[in-house]
């Protein structure tokens, strides 16, 4: 239910039988049948019920549009009176989101908006995008998308299919007054200006993760859809600070905990790499594969992610002090196996390096890494296990030491134990029964 009306409207001139007399004088000097427009009693019905509508409009915004409704009505040119009432909707919902603050609604869509851009908006983009924003109900969404395509189809604006009856103008100007002009129905969403400062404004505590969690819980679809698209971009913005960064991090889980991933959030993921904002893409690269997304990224990309990864905990493996510094590149890989599929064509590679890390050299193995490579070697499929015990018969670093060096080659034996010999393929279930045979003895 919605709230009594607070504005009070002073009472229109009424129409007097005169008005009527106009109308008959004009459709005959035309030579049309009077019918073509609405009748006295249709006319009046409009006129008594109008002054109740523009009660709910605030004194302020009853302006030229206003007055040129009121002379259409009072003609019976309802298909004119619709499409004043539209014009003024949309004026009022550029003008909501021109207060909202365009800097912000571009940030958190990541396309550039001014007011030149929002005044080429499309009706139907407008509407979706003040629903995100959260300033009109989702109800009201609906109401005014029917309107639109009432107006697109009935008003004077395009050639209409069909004629509005006096009920059904004052329903239409009843809802654009309601849902968009008036102040009646306001949302109780989240208010993204008070979102954004906070995630700006260093990092949260446990009661602003509560409170923003549950806010995000509350509000309808489409603003979840638009607050996960926007904790993305701001993730991936580079101007922003670690903490804001950490903020959109502990915030998106629960954005996408209801809705799943939006479609956009892919879509900013392809315009950054299609625009080649090399820093974006690696930020939205980090924020996939953080939250075990990288399936959703294309085959390409996961083959790049995971192939870096490889190249990187090699290098750092055949490098000064690799003891020390391999972990956290073992731990990355791991994190970014765990979120995504392997694509066949970088297969090789990924064995091939977690094996000849985890065998290590002949002066040993990084202890604090070796959590890491069994932990990759426990999850390997039956793919990877042919690779794994193929190993020793190729041209690769692991192929050597396992060759040359007692240590390197005790420890391979003991990483093949470590595989489910359930799923160990039956063409080379002998070898790795050779390899188990060989396995060092337990002290």
């Amino acid at each position: 239910m919605t709230n009594d009306i607070a504005n009070v409207m002073p009472p229109l001139p009424v129409i007097t039988n005169s008005t009527d007399d106009l109308l008959n004088q004009i459709t005959a000097a035309l030579g049309v049948p009077r019918s073509v427009l609405p009748s006295k009693s249709q006319i009046d019905h409009a006129w008594v019920n109008l002054p109740r509508l523009l009660g709910m409009i605030p004194p302020e915004m009853r302006d030229e549009r206003m007055i040129r409704l009121c002379v259409a009505v009072s003609a019976g040119l309802f298909d004119s009176a619709i499409n004043y009432a539209w014009n003024s909707t949309i004026v009022e919902l550029r003008q909501k989101v021109i207060r909202f603050g365009l800097p912000i609604v571009a940030q958190l869509t990541s396309k550039s908006l001014d007011e030149k851009r929002l005044s080429e908006m499309m009706d139907g983009e407008l509407l979706k995008l003040c629903l995100e924003l959260n300033l009109i109900t989702e109800d009201g969404f609906f109401k005014l998308d029917q309107c639109r395509d009432i107006r697109n189809n009935f008003s004077a604006a395009h050639p209409a299919v069909g004629v509005l009856d006096e009920d059904e103008v004052i329903n239409f100007i009843s809802r654009c007054a309601r849902e968009a002009l008036s102040t009646i129905n306001v949302p109780a969403g989240v208010n993204f200006k008070e979102l954004v400062n906070a995630i700006r404004g260093g990092d949260f505590n446990p009661d602003q993760s509560t409170h923003w969690s549950e806010a995000i819980r509350r509000t309808h679809a489409a603003q979840r859809e638009l607050i996960s698209t926007s904790l993305h971009g701001m993730y991936c913005d580079d101007t922003l600070g670690q903490s804001a960064r950490n903020n959109c991090a502990a915030l998106f889980p629960v954005s996408i905990e209801i809705d799943g991933v939006p479609a956009k959030v892919l879509d900013q993921h392809q315009e950054y790499v299609g625009k080649g904002e090399a820093a974006k893409a690696a930020a939205s690269r980090e924020f996939f594969t953080r939250f075990g997304l990288l399936d959703l990224l294309s085959e390409v990309e996961r083959h790049a992610i995971i192939s870096t990864a490889c190249d990187r905990l090699m290098s750092v493996h055949q490098g000064i002090n690799n003891f020390y510094n391999e972990p956290p590149f073992a731990e990355r890989l791991r994190e970014i196996v765990a979120a995504s599929s392997i694509p066949d064509s970088v297969r090789t590679k990924f064995v091939h390096a977690v094996v000849a890390c985890a065998i290590g050299n002949p002066y040993g193995i990084s202890w604090a890494a070796v959590q890491h490579y069994e932990a990759m070697i426990r999850d390997f499929t039956p793919k990877n296990m042919e690779l794994m015990l193929e190993l020793p018969k190729t041209q690769t670093i692991a192929a050597q030491r396992i060759a040359h060096y007692p240590s390197c080659r005790g420890r391979f034996a003991s990483l093949v134990g470590l595989l489910n010999v359930a799923a160990v393929p039956t063409k080379i279930k002998t070898i790795y029964d050779g390899w188990i045979a060989a396995m060092p003895a337990q002290p």
